[in-house]
């Protein structure tokens, strides 16, 4: 099997990262960091760099990292990063996920207390000896001893990204295998949870199961089995997933589908819709109530999850709004027309060379063309995201004029697509945007953004993000809380009067489809749509790859919040963008 280019610049900085824990100086882990970006830059053009020396071509690709990369082309790994994860510490390397710490922190850490596990690093923090180390201090102590216990709190769940991974290896391993019509994700992942716990797969199976289950046990990379029974095996795999398949017969299947989707608060729900209609609902079927027990002599057959729904009297729920919040709407058959992948027809919140992004601003906008959008909203980052390579107003001015050329570029050739010139302005201290009133009024759109001193009280910090919305020239508001999941919290906001006062002033608040983040969350999704919030389902596109991430995670995050396509901005057509009906309109 070919090795995954794409996985390559993420495996190259982590090399960086662990070469700084292991006190290597920065000068050498720098050198990992350029070499990522190169790579990311090159994408599949990597490929027909067939031997060391066509890798030396590369700027900044010296010999050791070309032998490193052609190891990686030929055999699929990083040497170095082999020898580094073999040789440090398994808990130093726990270390890594801790917002706020950073490597080279960590190893100071790690060399002058001479600690290695978490539980030591959280002792430390405790007891004031973190804080007694040079660059530190009482205040950045606390801030890391937050993100420690908040990591804890969230024990063994993963982000969407390192769990679709995972579920691709389980249908491809289990495919063809003699017996199995019919295999389906369930369980968080299928409903679209931000994180997720366990991997539960449900197989509609024909005839005796053994075979099916006997398959999954050979599942490659498993380090503990579970469970091993006739219609339940449960696996545990090296990467510390949790993996559940369960098999039924094809007329238990469409109820147990709707069972082991859940949540348990919908499933409830629908128990207690079929007591009262004199029915019980199990993960078997759905079967009258005689005497308080179910006939199971007599069930009633449904083959599809809309027909178990129908006998509920209820409107077949799509599984993003199995939760909780969403009881009433599906009591009163008060379902949105939730947004669809198709209907997106531009994308927003993408980044180029310009500033921190992998690929040039035309090899961006031609990805988009290849994916079938109408519009490119491109918007770097403003000048104070100096760690961004952000833009100075002179920059700004420079881009604008490459996508002038750009644009007749396409109008000549009779091609209808257009870049939209934007920005994604970092929110200042005071809530003001990053450039003076006389270059913000001249972008076709703003993004603001909190990304530094997301400490600040909440108080101060809520009229920070208010005093942004306030500001005629913001468009959108980025990621809100600039929380990154299993990571660190959000900045502390009153999201209600956000929304509503997002919604008054016609900002639309984004739904962030890079992994890390997936916000708006989608828990304000009835608040959303009680103001007529507007939304925009945005990549955070640093790299032509990057692209899928609207459809991907964006749009399923964009359903499970209840937006419609007429809440989306980028789901307005080209026509509708340009004549600035996507600007916002306020209603107070």
């Amino acid at each position: 099997m070919e090795p995954d280019v794409a996985s390559l610049p993420a495996l190259l900085q982590r090399t960086a990262d662990l070469l700084r824990l292991s006190g290597a100086n920065d000068f050498k882990a720098s050198a990992w960091d350029k070499a990522a970006a190169v790579v990311e830059r090159e994408g599949d053009r990597l490929r027909s760099r067939t031997s060391e020396k066509d890798l030396k071509e590369l700027p900044g690709i010296g010999s050791s990292l070309a032998k490193e990369l052609h190891h990686f082309l030929t055999r699929g790994e990083l040497p170095k990063l082999r020898e580094l994860e073999r040789t440090l510490p398994p808990g130093l390397l726990a270390w890594l996920g801790i917002s706020g710490l950073g490597p080279k922190r960590a190893a100071k850490i790690h060399k002058e207390l001479e600690i290695t596990e978490l539980a030591e690093l959280k002792a430390a923090l405790e007891d004031g000896r973190v804080a007694a180390l040079s660059g530190f201090g009482a205040k950045s102590a606390r801030k890391i001893l937050n993100a420690v216990t908040w990591m804890e709190g969230n024990g063994e769940r993963c982000r969407l990204d390192q769990a679709f991974p995972v579920a691709d290896r389980v249908r491809t391993h289990l495919e063809g295998t003699p017996g199995l019509k019919q295999l389906e994700i369930s369980g968080s992942l299928r409903r679209h949870r931000e994180t997720i716990g366990d991997l539960d797969f449900l197989a509609r199976v024909e005839g005796d199961p053994a075979e099916i289950h006997a398959r999954f046990l050979q599942l490659p990379g498993v380090s503990e089995i579970l469970v091993k029974g006739e219609t339940k095996t449960s696996l545990r795999l090296e990467e510390g997933r949790q993996v559940d398949l369960r098999t039924v017969t094809s007329e238990q299947f469409s109820a147990a589908r709707i069972y082991f989707t859940g949540s348990k608060e919908h499933n409830v729900f629908l128990r207690g819709r079929a007591r009262e209609r004199g029915l019980t609902l199990n993960e078997y079927g759905l079967y009258p109530l005689v005497n308080g027990e179910a006939d199971r002599e007599h069930p009633r057959i449904c083959a599809t999850e809309a027909e178990v729904y129908a006998a509920l009297g209820l409107p077949w729920t799509p599984p993003e709004l199995r939760e909780e919040p969403y009881r009433d709407w599906i009591e009163s058959h008060d379902l949105p027309d939730l947004v669809e992948p198709e209907d997106l027809q531009g994308v927003l919140h993408a980044h180029s060379t310009w500033s921190d992004g992998a690929h040039s601003l035309e090899d961006m906008a031609e990805a988009c063309l290849d994916l079938g959008y109408r519009y490119l909203g491109i918007s770097d980052h403003s000048q104070s995201a100096f760690y961004a390579n952000g833009l100075k107003e002179n920059a700004v001015r420079a881009q604008w004029r490459e996508i002038d050329q750009l644009n007749r570029k396409w109008a000549e050739k009779g091609i209808d697509f257009r870049i939209f010139k934007g920005i994604e302005s970092d929110i200042l201290p005071d809530g003001s945007l990053d450039y003076p009133e006389e270059l913000l009024q001249d972008f076709d759109f703003v993004i603001a953004a909190l990304h530094g001193q997301l400490d600040m009280d909440a108080q101060a910090m809520q009229k920070r993000v208010e005093t942004a919305l306030d500001n005629p020239h913001t468009t959108i508001l980025a990621h809100p809380t600039a929380r990154l999941l299993l990571k660190r919290p959000g900045a502390k906001l009153d999201m209600e009067r956000v929304i509503r006062l997002a919604a008054a002033r016609g900002v639309a608040i984004e739904i962030n489809a890079a992994p890390p983040r997936l916000e708006l969350d989608w828990r304000w999704g009835r608040l959303a749509r009680e103001t007529g919030l507007r939304t925009a389902i945005c990549p955070d596109a640093h790299s032509t790859e990057d692209l899928a991430r609207a459809v991907t995670y964006g749009v399923p995050m964009a359903r499970k919040a209840g937006f419609e396509k007429s809440r989306v901005l980028n789901a307005y057509t080209l026509p509708s963008f340009k004549s600035c009906e996507a600007k916002r309109v306020r209603t107070d």
